[in-house]
């Protein structure tokens, strides 16, 4: 008898350890929470933010990008379709970077000037829940790897890493959208390559057969066809040329060197990709698709790519 009260005792003693240990880590843990959302820079997340800007200033150039119905889209310096994995990954880095403790609470003006925040480079916007906060970057810090930001309108100072720095320093070019072709390789019925001295190759695809009818009639190989589609649907475009070309001429895209185009399954209007002449500044290739009119560059390879797999996509090897 008097070991099943010493046993119950024990027991009921190990419970209320127990909840006390529990409610000690659960108080932890919420300290813990407050440490590290105090760390943050920003207190809001990625999905909460319908548009941001970045203000180059000694460039006086001002890179908008907004959140509409269909995606991330450029506003300025130019309207154009945003790059959304590359603005994503862009967001998630600023709002999830960290701050160290407050540098200044009020800062002297001369400090100001020699954190470069008296005349700063850059500030960056977001709107987050019909507010907006700007961050001001000044320089960076003697061991190069922290800068120093202020919020506009507000008095401190922080410490950040240098990281954020360069993220805030983003163009237009890595935030746009480079696609150069969006389409779907598998669903390709029939590709049609020429060149401008009248090489031609054509393949077709009808229900899982792959043929190619030019210059020679026998088997595709369906993996070599594939590898070429791929090249060019996961090719970026490098550079833009012209917005709105007047004149195809001056690109050599009047009479192009390379035609390629593609014919997708349920789709009427093809894919195609005209390629002019080099941009020997860039080490590329001025191109064009009928998607859209402006001109762009494309990579050397992948042009050479195409080029060299024209006499590949013979079952048997090449073309014969």
């Amino acid at each position: 008898m008097n070991f099943t009260k010493k046993t119950l005792f024990w027991v009921i003693v190990l419970i209320a350890l127990s909840g006390v240990f529990f409610l000690f880590d659960k108080k932890q843990d919420e300290v813990k929470q407050v440490k590290e959302a105090n760390l943050r820079l920003l207190p809001f997340a990625v999905k909460d933010i319908g548009e941001f800007w970045i203000y180059h200033i000694k460039e006086n150039l001002r890179v908008q990008v907004v959140r509409g119905k269909e995606g991330w889209q450029l506003a300025q310096p130019l309207s154009a379709k945003g790059d959304a994995k590359a603005i994503e990954k862009f967001l998630t880095n600023v709002v999830t970077a960290r701050k160290d403790a407050v540098l200044f609470d009020r800062i002297e003006p001369a400090k100001l000037a020699e954190l470069g925040l008296a005349a700063p480079e850059i500030e960056m916007g977001l709107k987050a829940g019909g507010e907006e906060t700007v961050i001001v970057f000044g320089e960076k810090g003697p061991t190069h790897n922290i800068a120093y930001v202020m919020f506009k309108g507000k008095p401190e100072v922080y410490r950040v890493h240098s990281d954020l720095k360069k993220e805030a320093g983003k163009d237009a070019y890595a935030l746009r959208d480079k696609t150069i072709l969006d389409f779907d390789p598998v669903k390709m019925r029939r590709l049609e390559i020429v060149t401008k001295d009248m090489r031609r190759v054509v393949v077709e695809q009808d229900q899982g057969k792959w043929n190619l009818l030019e210059p020679t009639r026998e088997r595709a190989a369906m993996a070599k066809v594939l590898e070429l589609l791929y090249v060019v649907k996961n090719g970026e475009i490098k550079a833009f040329a012209d917005e709105n070309p007047a004149d195809l001429t001056p690109y050599g895209l009047s009479s192009p060197m390379l035609q390629l185009t593609v014919y997708q399954e349920q789709k009427e209007t093809p894919y195609i990709l005209t390629i002019g002449d080099k941009d020997r500044a860039k080490r590329a290739y001025f191109a064009r698709t009928n998607q859209q009119k402006k001109v762009f560059d494309v990579e050397e390879d992948m042009v050479n790519t195409i080029l060299l797999s024209m006499d590949k996509l013979a079952e048997g090897g090449a073309a014969r």
